[in-house]
């Protein structure tokens, strides 16, 4: 009998099966409702953005408005003082906007804040939100494509999959397969190739026709790279579910036993371990406690206050520059305040580095626990692919901390020399512009999960070829 005969009468009977496709059906309502939601989270996101970005356009076009008429000679426009400009009335935004991919995965990015008002104030003041993402947390986000694929995905393949030796010996079948010049191997490998090109095939076209009816755009700079690396990881994830399901048919047991089995390694993967990982890492790698972070700060900054005229002679001290502007007389308010911010953020400087360091070691835990299961691996670089991650997160806030820095050095020094605002001075206002993490560096990660994925899958996938060859198709 040629392959090509055995194939068509699988698919034969594949097709004339209502099962698969009941799945299939079930599989691809998911991945559209997945979808659905990752576009409307993203919307929500993008019409926030737009409205903040609104407000900051009409409250500074007000103010320069007010400034220029000012400098013309107007005595009834009236401008704050240049630190009060700084802390609220100049203040900019800092926008993390929304990757091409972004309606593909929501995870938990309602967590982490995609906008930031920046101030004089100090970086505590605005980034309230830096603890790790844990991979517990990570698979119980929102509904969305990444979530289906994820969950959904390894039972859709689990359902076909696991009779592919019993079912025949079951049905009694195989013995009249056999009386053909077949062996038994290539009749298991045809039987194999027919459903994983159904599953696959179809899970990607499904893929495809979300991403369209998510509205991304192809034409996009760098989505075609990202777009195949999602594709990737559907593939690569796949395949270790197939290979777990040849390992269970491996076994010769019989078809109610390999579902149970499989379904055994589906919780013990994507349910018991995450949640394992989870507790270990923040049983032995706690958070650290924001509650004792404010109070430390609040009593600092108390004490800062009570020292008065000695915490700004140590500023002036430590900043020549600003002492060399003139002398800070009683009514320069702002900078004043600046002088106890800064001694304050001096006397916290351990404190946030204890903080940190805590936050870094249940981050490095969990990347560490991560490689034991492939649903964690294959969530966060569905995560990474879309612009949804903890690293992207992070790469934005070190730019906000370093245009904060911009920002409070082109307001000390207007403040010390107790300078007003001039139009030269409004037009050359600092402006965030997000830089997006390079595509290499998504890159290198995602193939490092990859990797970890894909070991595992072909070990399983080695070791039940070579048990198949043992087991027995006969009848029983």
């Amino acid at each position: 009998m040629r392959s090509s005969r055995l194939a068509r009468f699988e698919w034969q009977l594949l097709a004339s099966d209502r099962t698969p496709w009941l799945m299939v059906l079930l599989f691809g309502a998911m991945m559209l409702y997945g979808a659905w939601n990752g576009v409307s989270w993203t919307r929500f996101q993008e019409q926030t953005i737009a409205d903040v970005s609104t407000e900051e356009a009409t409250r500074l076009g007000k103010l320069g408005a007010t400034i220029e008429r000012r400098a013309a000679g107007d005595t009834t426009a009236s401008v704050a003082p240049v630190g009060a400009l700084g802390a609220a009335g100049a203040v900019r935004y800092a926008i993390l906007p929304p990757a091409p991919l972004a309606p593909l995965a929501v995870g938990s990015s309602d967590l982490f804040p995609y906008y930031t008002k920046v101030s004089l104030r100090s970086k505590q003041s605005f980034i309230v939100n830096d603890e790790i993402e844990n991979p517990h947390n990570l698979l119980a986000g929102r509904f969305d494509l990444a979530f289906a694929i994820v969950f959904v995905l390894p039972l859709l393949i689990m359902a076909l999959t696991y009779n592919l030796v019993s079912a025949e010996r079951e049905q009694g079948t195989m013995a009249l397969i056999l009386s053909q010049p077949v062996t038994a191997r290539r009749v298991l490998l045809l039987k194999l190739a027919v459903r994983v090109a159904f599953v696959l095939g179809l899970t990607l076209l499904l893929t495809l026709g979300v991403i369209m009816a998510a509205g991304v755009s192809l034409t996009a700079p760098g989505v075609l790279p990202k777009l195949l690396l999602w594709l990737a990881v559907v593939v690569v994830y796949s395949a270790f579910w197939i290979a777990a399901a040849i390992a269970v048919n491996a076994l010769g047991r019989n078809s109610a036993t390999n579902a149970l089995a499989l379904l055994g390694v589906w919780l013990t993967v994507v349910v018991v371990i995450p949640s394992l990982v989870a507790a270990v890492v923040t049983t032995f790698y706690p958070a650290p406690s924001r509650v004792a972070l404010t109070t430390e700060l609040r009593r600092v900054s108390d004490q800062a206050a009570a020292q008065g005229d000695t915490a700004v002679s140590q500023f002036l001290a430590d900043h020549p520059e600003m002492a060399q502007l003139g002398a800070l007389s009683s009514r320069n308010a702002w900078g004043r305040t600046i002088a106890l911010q800064e001694r304050t953020e001096d006397a916290m400087r351990p404190t946030y580095a204890a903080f940190d360091a805590a936050l870094d070691a249940q981050r490095g835990a969990a990347d560490r626990l991560r490689i034991l299961s492939p649903a964690i691996l294959v969530q966060d670089a569905l995560h990474d692919i879309a612009g949804r991650s903890a690293p992207r997160y992070r790469h934005y806030a070190a730019q906000v901390y370093t245009f904060h820095q911009a920002w409070q050095q082109f307001f000390f020094r207007r403040v010390f020399a107790e300078a007003t605002i001039t139009p030269a001075d409004f037009t050359a206002l600092p402006a965030f512009a997000y830089v997006e993490e390079p595509t290499a560096a998504v890159t290198r990660r995602v193939t490092t999960a990859l990797l970890l994925v894909l070991l595992p899958a072909v070990l399983l996938a080695l070791w039940g070829a070579s048990r198949l060859r043992t087991v027995s198709l006969a009848e029983r």
